[in-house]
């Protein structure tokens, strides 16, 4: 009897042991950093994730809008209590360091630059093809740089990881100064345009680009006032789009582009992709400046526009419900739509070209032939040295033109700053609000939290 029991006893043992042991086991087929960089597959679909990091309500999918936009003068929130006022805050300057929008979109970005990071650290260990690889890393480059970019120009100072790191390691980070930032920015893009093709095939079209990367890079060099390194950046992209011959690269009326268009326009360089259809890679309708009774209304003066702009008609202002024409995209179910963000687009590449010819001196017919191009595709006669008689001129000419061609694409705020007409437009706000806060719950996770905080915001 005492031996049957044992018998029992060492069985439920042994049950129970494999039991435990089999719940332990990783299924084959769920991913691990142990067996999912491993082949070219795994590095592919790495990358995927980087692009997709982008795609978050976070970032070009809502709150890098807000941020970028409402901030500015082409944009208001009029709903004091809607979402509880966060987005109101931004649009009144009256955000704190526990602004969720603000916060949210900080942590957002370092969750592309961690994904980009990841790709870019195991990619030499990976065989496969020495140019199929370049070009992956070249993409998360690109990706990377635009993160750092958009980082220091909502915050200025901030942590420069450029490795995957450890918790404790995170814990130690210090923010990096903004000329280091934009020297990172700077090195990931030369590298991405050596890695990468000038464009991709259709089907291929919102990769990353050595023609994208050029755009990015000069518009980095625009912000740090290196206008000769701007103009040589562009020079090639400049070239092709006034090439003909060239179909990927070229300027397209914007009542083309959008709002139904912008994943086919030759004057894409980069959007953020959404697809609808249920599939999980769409952004809400709502998302895309819609006016919910009151929460986002158009605000750009209409009497800056000449007689038989083009533009004009997708920025008119909004009734209740209503979308401004430039993302009034077709919705293909439910509340869900594929309306790309636009991030570099041919146009903005001829009229940096402009700004930056233009500061290196007065008059440029190569300043001037790039802005009238750009007016020329909104329906609008050239501008000579009768419209615009000094730099000055010249200069006010072509900001004027930016905030009308790149209305509700995320520069307007960041145009504010950049060229000091801050203090102009918005003579009552402090100036220490021309950096958003540093979130308090990533300060609160610093060891050393000294000089963690922007000035002016507690």
């Amino acid at each position: 009897m005492n031996k049957f029991l044992l018998i029992i006893f060492l069985s439920i043992l042994t049950f129970f042991t494999d039991c435990n042991n089999f719940l332990n086991l990783q299924p084959i087929d769920s991913p691990t950093e142990g067996n999912f960089y491993t082949d070219e597959g795994g590095l592919q679909g790495a990358l995927v994730s980087c692009y997709d990091a982008l795609q978050s309500d976070f970032l070009y999918g809502n709150n890098f809008l807000v941020l970028a936009e409402n901030r500015g003068d082409n944009v208001a929130d009029n709903s004091i209590s809607f979402l509880g006022g966060v987005i109101y805050q931004i649009d009144a300057f009256t955000d704190r360091s526990d602004n969720r929008p603000v916060t949210d979109a900080w942590l957002q970005l370092y969750i592309v630059v961690f994904r980009c990071n990841m790709v870019i650290e195991k990619a030499p260990g990976i065989k496969m093809s020495a140019a199929v690889r370049n070009q992956i890393v070249g993409q998360a480059l690109f990706i990377r740089a635009l993160a750092y970019f958009n980082i220091t120009r909502l915050w200025g100072k901030a942590p420069l990881i450029t490795k995957v790191q450890t918790p404790d390691e995170a814990r130690n980070n210090k923010r990096s100064k903004v000329s280091d930032i934009y020297q990172q920015v700077i090195s990931d893009l030369k590298d991405a345009i050596r890695y990468l093709p000038d464009t991709w095939p259709p089907r291929q079209k919102g990769r990353a680009s050595s023609f994208s990367s050029r755009a990015l890079l000069a518009k980095a060099y625009l912000y740090q006032g290196k206008f000769d390194l701007a103009v040589s950046a562009l020079q090639p992209l400049v070239s092709a789009i006034y090439d003909s011959k060239v179909k990927e690269a070229g300027l397209v009326p914007q009542t083309v582009t959008f709002p139904n268009s912008i994943k086919t326009s030759a004057d894409v360089l980069f959007a953020v992709q959404y697809l609808s259809g249920g599939v999980g890679e769409s952004v809400p309708r709502n998302n895309r400046y819609r006016n919910l009774d009151g929460t986002i209304l158009i605000t750009i003066y209409q009497n800056l526009f000449e007689e038989g702009d083009n533009r004009k008609k997708l920025l008119k202002p909004t009734g209740s419900f209503e979308h401004p024409e430039k993302f009034n995209i077709t919705v293909a179910a439910g509340s869900e739509t594929s309306s790309d963000m636009p991030v570099l687009r041919c146009a903005e590449a001829l009229l940096i070209y402009a700004e930056a010819l233009n500061e290196l001196g007065y008059p440029n017919a190569d300043a001037f032939k790039a802005i009238n191009a750009v007016r020329a595709n909104a329906g609008l006669s050239p501008l000579d040295a009768n419209a615009a008689p000094t730099q000055a001129h010249l200069r006010n000419a072509i900001w004027k033109e930016r905030r009308l061609e790149l209305a509700l694409e995320c520069d307007r705020w960041f145009d504010i700053v950049r060229t000091g007409q801050f203090p102009v437009i918005y003579p009552l706000v402090p100036a220490f609000k021309v950096l958003y806060a540093i979130p308090q719950t990533e300060i609160d996770n610093i060891n050393d939290k000294t000089g963690w905080q922007n000035d002016g915001y507690y």
